[in-house]
C-alpha cells in the first residue's frame, strides 16, 4: 500500500522543517510510521540530517536527500538532465517510503525553484501524488497575495488539495488573521491549518547558537551565551545616523567591523544584546570598557560583514542537529498553533 504523501512548501525561512517536526510527532501519535524526504537540498543537508536523527530513520542521507544543489552555476542541474534527476528522485523515494504510512516531503527553498528542470515543489508534488501544505510568512496583510501565488502554482500542476499555514504572524494581527483572513483562505478552496505567531522561544537564536554558526570567539560576556537575539542589524552607516537606527529595535545583535568603535558605542547606548565584530578585528579599549560596564556581550568572527549577516539570518526559526534540544519546544509551540486534525490523518486502513 502506497503511503500518504504531504509536500511542505514555502519560501526560505518559512518554517518548513519546523512544521515537518511537529507534523511527524502528530502522525506518530496517530500510530503511523512516518518517513521524511527532501528531494533537493544542500550538501550534507542540515534539515535532512535533523529529521533522520529525530525520526530515527534507517535510510541513508543520500536517499533522504538524493540531489545536492551546489548553486555553482545556473545550469548545474540542466547538465545532468531532467530524466536522470527524476530517476534519482523516484528511486530514492521508493527507498525512504518503504514500510511507511506517511511521508513528509520538504520542498525546495521556494516553490518555484527548479522550474527550469521541471522539479519545482508543485511538480514534485504532482509526480508523487502529494497533498500540499503551503507556508507563508505573514508579516502584514499584503502577504495574502503570497498565499494565492502558491495556490496558482500548485493548481497549474494539478495539485488541488491545498492547506495553508501562516508563519511569523505579528500578534497585533491576531484578530484579522483568525477572522477575515482565515475565512478568505477557506472561501478560496483551501484548508486553513493555523497561524504561528512570533515567539521568542521559536524564532530567536541564542548567543551560543550564533557563536557556533559563526565559528566565533567571545571577547566579553562568556557567561551570557543563553541570551536570545530577536533581530540582527548591520552597522555600516555614518555615526550620526547610528543611534536613530539602533533605537528601532530591542534585544538585537549589531553586526559591524571591529574597527568601527563609533558604531559599537552607539549600539551600546540602545537595547543591544550582542555585538558581533567581523573581519577578525577585536574591539578597542574604550569599547571593551563600555561593554563590561553595560554587560553587553562581544563576539568576534573571521567572516566579513555581508557573510556574517547571511549566516545569522539563516538561524532565525531554525533547528539543526547542533541545537536538537529545541525540538520539544518547537513541537509544543506548533502543536498549540496548528490544527493538524484538518489534514484528516488517521491510522484507519
Amino acid at each position: 500500500m502506497m503511503p500518504e504523501n504531504y509536500v511542505i512548501s514555502g519560501q526560505t525561512l518559512t518554517g518548513k522543517t519546523l512544521v515537518a517536526l511537529a507534523l511527524s510527532e502528530y502522525a506518530k501519535q496517530q500510530g503511523l510510521k512516518v518517513g521524511y524526504f527532501k528531494p533537493v537540498g544542500a550538501p550534507n543537508d542540515p534539515d535532512a540530517s535533523l529529521m533522520k536523527q529525530v525520526l530515527n530513520l534507517r535510510a541513508n542521507l543520500s536517499n533522504i536527500c538524493p540531489i545536492e544543489r551546489m548553486k555553482s552555476s545556473y545550469d548545474e542541474l540542466l547538465r545532468i538532465g531532467y530524466k536522470q534527476l527524476r530517476s534519482r528522485i523516484l528511486d530514492a523515494y521508493s527507498n525512504v517510503s518503504d514500510g511507511k504510512d506517511i511521508v513528509l516531503i520538504e520542498g525546495t527553498e521556494a516553490p518555484w525553484h527548479l522550474l527550469h528542470v521541471n522539479l519545482s515543489t508543485p511538480q514534485i508534488a504532482e509526480e508523487l501524488g502529494a497533498k500540499a501544505i503551503c507556508l507563508v510568512n505573514f508579516q502584514d496583510v499584503t502577504a495574502i497575495d503570497d498565499v494565492l501565488l502558491q495556490k496558482d502554482l500548485f493548481l497549474r500542476h494539478n495539485v488541488k488539495d491545498l492547506t495553508i499555514a501562516l508563519n511569523m504572524v505579528p500578534p497585533m494581527l491576531k484578530t484579522i488573521v483568525s477572522g477575515s483572513i482565515r475565512e478568505f483562505i477557506k472561501s478560496s478552496d483551501m484548508d486553513f491549518l493555523g497561524s504561528i505567531y512570533r515567539n521568542r522561544e521559536l524564532f530567536a537564536p541564542s548567543v551560543q547558537e550564533i557563536l557556533k554558526a559563526l565559528d566565533g570567539q567571545m571577547v566579553v560576556g562568556e557567561d551570557k551565551e543563553d541570551i536570545l537575539v530577536d533581530r540582527f542589524m548591520v552597522g555600516s552607516m555614518a555615526p550620526e545616523n547610528a543611534l536613530k537606527w539602533f533605537r528601532r529595535a530591542k534585544n538585537k545583535a549589531v553586526i559591524t567591523s571591529g574597527d568601527r568603535a563609533d558604531i559599537c558605542m552607539a549600539a551600546m547606548e540602545t537595547d543591544t544584546n550582542l555585538l558581533i565584530l567581523t573581519g577578525g578585528m577585536g574591539p578597542n579599549i574604550r569599547t571593551l570598557a563600555q561593554a563590561r560596564e553595560k554587560e553587553v556581550p562581544i563576539m568576534m568572527t573571521g567572516y566579513d560583514t555581508y557573510t556574517t549577516g547571511q549566516i545569522v539570518d539563516s538561524l532565525i526559526g531554525t533547528v539543526t542537529t547542533e541545537n536538537i534540544e529545541k525540538v520539544p519546544v518547537v513541537v509544543k509551540i506548533l502543536r498549540e498553533s496548528l490544527d493538524f486534525g484538518v489534514l484528516g490523518i488517521t491510522n484507519e486502513k
